[in-house]
């Protein structure tokens, strides 16, 4: 009973508070009041006056729809503060709450969900299970034990683009679980505490999570939403994303000289346990049907990476010859499905249901659709609007609201979903490039200071909690302390490059 009061509670008083703050917030009449005036007219189909859009915007009815959408989006992110396993349940109430007040009519929720995007997740999710199964993934892990020989640093620098490469062209929670997993069969093989390697991992991880858009829910929402093209990742976030693992290395090699000693004595001591490991692990691996199996599961991935990459001058070619118009962004949904059927000459075809049931994270799958929904509701209602006419009060020019959205979305990454934080933001960054605001590399600030934002606390991104998550299965206690001491300074140093990146970007 208490559970309900306290989720009635906070409801309550974020709906009251919300409804209080649209009321304040006035659309005025200059330039970019009506322009924002207009697009709210557009995005909800109004045939009328500037005027007319501005009066309906700040109405007292409208104040309470807003007030309504607001509410529910953010208590939302409160329930997902409070306990993480609530957030589905919680944007399940909201959406239905939504629905049932008419703040959005319900054909219009639904069409705002981008479908596409879905799809393609699912996909991913399923090629991942499958070259997991293969042993792909498990393949690499003991590569990289192996090419290290030993060497405590060379460790470090491999398990540190390992993590980053995983996550760059599959996902964050694929590549997480791998590298965690084989860290922790080393502190097993070794006796040894190896907290700060898991810390190091997950920081690596989700640093390589912002280089291509299929890395971050972040990335792959961005994408979709904003109808970028994957070029424009390649451009923008690649460079910095490979300049920041690189700084990450190099902070975590000169701040744990002293534990990277002690690591070194613990490889020496047990050199000939990690060679039995290693040996015993890759002759599974190479018997003949096994081998076979990751050679072909390799080869899928490096296409799958290529053809991501190439998407757009694939769509482009594909259009050309067909004389059809081809979306690239619906033809990018698609392309995990092609590669999952090359992998049926090595997995049986009664097999992938269970893939899609055991490797889809269906409850992430279902808030993502949940959350496209609340943040439509907050556009359609006018919410959204309010919020970007007085965050445009800050400040007009482009370097200054790039700066701000960098630093205001680290921050609340840092302590909120990063994912919610993002999808808040982005409507209104939408809103600003229509307007010639900002440009492009608005987006790729709410990329960075999500991402980024992410690896300041234990509980800042989807990454960071499967860690911990299975560090304690292993009986590894990870505290906040220790999370804290090793993140802050080398994820500071990232966030300051990123926004000199972007700076430096806007001037050139």
């Amino acid at each position: 009973m208490s559970r309900w009061k306290t989720i009635i509670l906070v409801l309550t008083l974020l709906i009251l508070c919300s409804i209080c703050l649209m009321g304040i917030i006035n659309v005025k009449g200059d330039y970019i009041g009506l322009e924002i005036a207009r697009e709210w007219c557009f995005e909800r189909g109004i045939n009328g006056s500037t005027q007319y859009c501005i009066n309906e915007l700040n109405s007292p009815i409208m104040d309470i729809y807003q007030g309504l959408s607001l509410g529910l989006f953010l208590s939302v992110i409160a329930f997902t503060v409070l306990k993480m396993e609530w957030r589905l349940a919680a944007a399940m109430i909201a959406v239905a709450l939504i629905i049932i007040v008419c703040v959005v009519p319900p054909q219009y929720i639904v069409s705002a969900v981008s479908w596409n995007l879905v799809l393609f997740l699912i996909g991913a999710m399923t090629l991942a299970g499958v070259l997991r199964e293969l042993g792909v993934f498990r393949y690499l892990a003991i590569k990289i034990v192996m090419l290290s020989k030993g060497n405590p640093t060379l460790l470090i620098i491999l398990l540190g683009f390992l993590s980053y490469g995983l996550a760059a062209v599959l996902d964050e929670v694929t590549s997480i679980v791998y590298v965690v997993i084989l860290v922790l069969e080393l502190s097993r093989v070794l006796n040894t505490n190896l907290t700060p390697l898991i810390i190091f991992s997950v920081l690596a991880t989700n640093t390589g999570s912002s280089a291509l858009p299929i890395g971050n829910p972040i990335g792959v929402y961005l994408l979709f939403a904003t109808h970028m093209e994957i070029s424009m990742f390649i451009r923008y976030s690649l460079p910095l994303s490979l300049i920041n693992i690189v700084l990450l290395i190099l902070v975590f090699i000169v701040f744990e000289k002293k534990w990277i000693k002690l690591l070194k004595k613990q490889l020496i001591e047990n050199i000939d346990r990690i060679n039995a490991y290693i040996e015993r692990q890759r002759i599974e691996l190479e018997e003949e049907s096994k081998a076979l199996r990751v050679g072909i599961g390799l080869i899928v991935l490096s296409a799958f990476v290529v053809t991501i990459a190439l998407n757009d001058y694939i769509t482009h070619g594909l259009s050309i010859i067909t004389h059809t118009d081809i979306d690239s962004h619906t033809f990018l949904s698609f392309i995990p499905y092609v590669y999952l059927v090359i992998l049926l000459s090595v997995t049986p075809m009664e097999e992938i249901p269970r893939f899609v049931e055991k490797s889809v994270e269906w409850s992430s799958i279902l808030f993502f659709v949940f959350l496209f929904m609340l943040s439509h509701s907050l556009t359609y209602s006018g919410a959204m609007a309010k919020l970007a006419y007085v965050f445009s009060a800050i400040s007009t020019n482009p370097m200054g609201l790039i700066t701000v959205l960098l630093l205001s979305s680290t921050g609340l990454s840092a302590v909120l979903d990063n994912l919610s934080v993002v999808v808040t933001y982005t409507p209104i960054v939408i809103m600003f490039n229509r307007l010639g605001i900002t440009n492009i590399l608005s987006y790729f600030a709410l990329l960075f200071g999500g991402v980024f934002g992410g690896n300041y606390t234990p509980i800042g991104s989807t990454a960071n909690i499967v860690a911990l998550g299975l560090a304690e299965k292993r009986r590894v206690k990870i505290t906040w302390r220790k999370w804290l001491k090793l993140a802050v300074i080398p994820t500071t140093l990232q966030v300051v490059v990123a926004l000199l990146y972007l700076l430096a970007l806007s001037i050139f």
